[in-house]
């Protein structure tokens, strides 16, 4: 299973791109940060021309940022959204712990508002585990919004620290 954080108004621009193989290749080299379009093209094989056009495609469906390095100096591109890796987090012992450290948290919240929840899911027909599912990744979209500046951040240092090691060899 694939978890994404996305905002709403972009998540039918999600959907075109997932459905399209050329794009979902970039998105998911793109989960663990910021590159250059010549080292996508490298990663993925192709033509650099072939890769602007997948880029152009994820900028235009909000997707992807376009961070410039300064003059002379190749563009880097960084996901819009937060996304969780295929293989998992890399600390499997972590995520069991935080995993358990929420359930010890969410359990007695839900059930101190079963009685709003149980409303939902009789409102809207829809099960209660799906609910809770999406109580949860609601919460989830809000402390990922609120962790954003942090991640620009990073990808700036990222960027910055590509630029300062480009020397006229590597370009």
């Amino acid at each position: 299973m694939v978890t994404i954080v996305i905002p709403e108004e972009i998540l039918s621009g999600f959907a075109n791109a997932f459905m399209d193989e050329k794009l979902r290749a970039v998105i998911f080299l793109l989960q663990d940060g910021p590159l250059t379009e010549d080292r996508i093209a490298g990663v993925i094989r192709v033509k650099k021309d072939d890769v602007s056009k997948r880029l152009e495609s994820l900028l235009d469906y909000g997707l992807v940022r376009r961070m410039p390095l300064g003059e002379g100096k190749p563009d880097m591109y960084s996901l819009a959204f937060s996304m969780e890796r295929f293989s998992g987090y890399p600390n499997n012992k972590m995520v069991r712990l935080l995993s358990e450290s929420m359930s010890d948290i969410i359990s007695p919240l839900l059930e101190k508002y079963s009685d709003q929840i149980g409303e939902i899911c009789d409102s809207r027909g829809i099960a209660l585990s799906r609910n809770v599912e999406q109580l949860l990744l609601s919460s989830f979209s809000a402390i990922i919004e609120e962790l954003k500046p942090e991640v620009l951040d990073e990808d700036k240092r990222i960027c910055e620290k590509f630029a300062s090691e480009r020397t006229p060899e590597r370009e």
